[in-house]
């Protein structure tokens, strides 16, 4: 019996009776990059329909460029705007004061966090860096995820940064963001994936490497792996169809293309 993935991506349809939920989402435009129809809400939605995927988790780009507090309030509306279809994460910039970090996580708080969006990268920091602490604190208190772009800095507990902040914080879910993007990369997040029960690996990514999911699925399993797309920085159409023609089991994919997001940001 055909795949029902393959079989809808051979026919050119849109994915229908499936959870599919994209947890690695941005919004908007970018300063150096071309998005389609300026990444509005409405026009991610309009690629999402296409495609069957049931919700999309935010992060504006806004957010890990100039002002992280004007995107989350873009995010918030945009799941106002499209309830159930958008949902936004919380972005933190821990260059500002810790007073201004404590007071956004406290009035977002008011309206619902499901998770929270770090870019260390984008924001010239470390991931352990201070200013993220308050986060990590109100995650463990919550049992909330974090996706993050990477896990670098300063030991924390003399162990690398990831190691450290994991076991410190055992109820947060600590999702690695394009974590199969290359070899060299599965090897270190299914190394990290596998040491620690409180990390995932999320498979967004152009550079999502062939069988790389597969290999993942064998090393972690599938429960640990969280799909998404960039999207609209990245057309989502190429990530799922990699998704759909992975040789791993209906039952797996199901799991990465939805189940796995809805048991961890509480959906």
């Amino acid at each position: 019996m055909e795949s029902v993935f393959k079989f809808a991506l051979h026919m050119g349809e849109a994915l229908k009776g499936e959870l599919i939920i994209d947890a690695h989402a941005h919004m908007g435009t970018w300063y150096n990059f071309h998005i389609p129809e300026n990444g509005t809400p409405a026009s991610m939605v309009h690629a999402m329909d296409l495609l069957g995927i049931r919700t999309s988790i935010v992060s504006p780009h806004i957010c890990i460029g100039p002002c992280y507090t004007e995107g989350n309030r873009a995010a918030y509306q945009a799941a106002k705007e499209f309830p159930g279809r958008i949902l936004p994460f919380v972005t933190i910039n821990p260059n500002y004061p810790e007073s201004e970090i404590i007071a956004e996580i406290e009035h977002w708080d008011k309206e619902g966090i499901i998770g929270f969006k770090f870019h260390p990268q984008c924001h010239n920091c470390d991931a352990c860096h201070k200013h993220y602490y308050p986060v990590f604190e109100f995650c463990q208190e919550r049992g909330l995820p974090i996706l993050s772009h990477n896990w670098t800095g300063a030991p924390v507990n003399g162990k690398d940064t990831l190691y450290g902040l994991a076991e410190m914080f055992p109820r947060v879910t600590f999702i690695i963001a394009h974590a199969l993007s290359g070899w060299g990369p599965v090897d270190t997040n299914c190394a990290a994936a596998k040491a620690l029960p409180n990390v995932m690996l999320d498979t967004t990514g152009s550079l999502l490497t062939y069988d790389a999911v597969p290999e993942a699925v064998r090393r972690v399993g599938a429960e640990r792996i969280i799909w998404g797309t960039d999207n609209p920085f990245i057309d989502p159409r190429p990530g799922l169809g990699r998704m759909l023609m992975a040789r791993i089991s209906d039952d797996d994919k199901r799991l990465i293309l939805g189940l796995n997001a809805k048991r961890v940001f509480g959906l």
